[in-house]
């Protein structure tokens, strides 16, 4: 059995945790470098140990499995903002030892905002070419950039696994994962390494244990949701919150264990699924107005008034529309992602057709709820 070197950013963020898990735990003698920010090499080496074994606790992975995993982790300290990676004089050329190296890109900024904008360029678009930059010339067998299937904008309609310009964004983030995909296949392309641009829908928790280890996109907004129903006393157990969003239109939610086995199977194919776009999505993603529904019986609030017109917000919905700025373009669009050309190319379980039942999807919710509580109690007692 042949041992790879893994090359990972975003191991101590949500869909990283999950994937560098998954990697190691099915290749069981491949080793992972994982850049990870910290203070120095045992502050980045306790923040990933700490990331992976909370990520194995949310996904069930096995005690055994996890203590041979955390033995083929490799910190690698460094920040990808930085040229060069911010790594020690001396690293890179450490690192050619381990060379030709499989990259697993999926760190990013989430933001949004135009007063985010610096952020939100520096690390996903000048920190995907600072990786390119440094690794490329060190030896990479293939490039897997993690991007988002809302890269297509303002595009609604059939969305093809194609790399075209959209007419135009909804936010910045979507703009700069566009133009970190467009860095990736132009280095790759002139260095002549394999690569593959990933488009995962909108991540939600494990779907058999409900847990995740993350909270943006959809299980975000129903912590904003959460949050509004506290701060409003009972007043959202008595008159219904009312939303912007086209009931009908479909929320491409999809759990992180289905974008992972899609992964492993999309590399495990090899050359076949080389040099194209691959949409990780849900085929059969819930309406707007399911979610709402459930979201609102979870939080034991009046049910969602989904409505057409801005102009009908009471304060507290125009709160609200105002706290979901970056979740609105999706709930008012309509947008189907074609899989059907790149499904045939890779083996999966699902490729993606993962029905969320109302129980799955309350306990998901209470989940999360339970963890931004304690969140929020941790914090309290800190200060």
């Amino acid at each position: 059995m042949s041992c790879n070197s893994l090359f990972i950013t975003g191991a101590t963020g949500f869909v990283g945790a999950a994937l560098t898990l998954e990697l190691l735990r099915v290749h069981r003698r491949d080793r992972a470098f994982c850049l990870v920010r910290g203070g120095d090499d045992s502050d980045a080496r306790k923040r990933l140990a700490a990331t992976l074994t909370r990520a194995a606790a949310a996904y069930d992975v096995p005690a055994a499995d996890l203590v041979d995993i955390l033995r083929r982790v490799v910190p690698v300290r460094g920040d990808i903002t930085r040229p060069g990676l911010g790594l020690a004089p001396g690293a890179l050329r450490a690192l050619a030892g381990d060379a030709p190296f499989t990259v697993w890109h999926s760190a990013a900024s989430l933001k949004d905002s135009e007063e985010a904008l610096a952020e939100i360029v520096l690390h996903n678009v000048t920190g995907t070419e600072n990786l390119l930059e440094a690794l490329l010339p060190v030896g990479v067998r293939a490039f897997n950039h993690v991007s988002t299937a809302y890269v297509c904008g303002r595009r609604n309609g059939v969305i093809s696994e194609t790399l075209e310009r959209p007419r135009g964004f909804n936010n910045r983030y979507e703009q700069s994962k566009h133009y970190g995909e467009m860095l990736v296949v132009d280095h790759c392309g002139r260095a002549r390494v394999p690569w593959r641009v990933l488009r995962p829908g909108i991540v939600i928790a494990h779907s058999v244990t409900g847990r995740a280890t993350g909270y943006t996109g959809y299980l975000g907004w129903v912590l904003k949701l959460a949050a509004l129903a506290d701060g409003t006393g009972d007043l959202l157990r008595r008159q219904p919150l009312r939303y912007l969003a086209r009931p009908d239109a479909v929320l491409n939610v999809i759990p992180v264990d289905s974008v992972v086995e899609d992964c492993l199977g999309i590399d495990a194919a090899g050359a076949a699924t080389q040099d194209r776009v691959f949409h990780l999505t849900n085929g059969a993603a819930p309406t707007n107005r399911w979610l709402c529904d459930v979201s609102a019986a979870t939080l034991g609030l009046m049910p969602i008034a989904l409505i057409g017109e801005e102009g009908a917000l009471d304060p507290v919905s125009a709160k609200f529309h105002r706290w979901t700025r970056f979740e609105r373009p999706y709930a008012l669009g309509q947008k189907e992602f074609s899989r059907t050309a790149s499904d045939a190319l890779y083996p999966s379980p699902r490729h993606g057709h993962c029905p969320i039942d109302e129980r799955l999807m309350r306990h998901m919710i209470v989940e999360g709820l339970a963890d931004w509580r304690a969140q929020q109690a941790g914090k309290a007692g800190a200060a």
